[in-house]
């Protein structure tokens, strides 16, 4: 009935890697990101994923990786409260409470 769709050539089928304004390819992502939502999905999420990340390590044994996580997570703490997740949201672990603020 209908014709058939082309065929794609054989090759690569993925996307080439997108790169953030401001960063370089290979670089991690200073905060996780996703151009596509909305801010406050994103900060929620990188708060997430830096908590987490934060309760898996070590300080003693991950000097500089805890003190990079702590950073981000403080400077996400302006997002967070103007969406007005800190209102509604509890901090369970009193080390991140105490990050930022509440």
């Amino acid at each position: 009935m209908y014709p058939s769709p082309p065929i794609a050539p054989e090759g690569p089928r993925h996307a080439s890697p997108q790169v953030a304004p401001g960063s370089h390819p290979g670089q991690p992502p200073r905060m996780m990101m996703n151009l596509n939502q909305s801010g406050k999905a994103s900060a929620i999420a990188s708060f997430v994923t830096y908590v987490k990340a934060l309760e898996a390590l070590d300080p003693r044994h991950f000097p500089d990786e805890y003190a990079e996580h702590t950073d981000r997570i403080r400077e996400l703490k302006p997002f967070l409260r103007a969406h007005g997740i800190l209102d509604v949201m509890d901090i369970k672990n009193p080390d991140v409470a105490a990050l930022i603020g509440v």
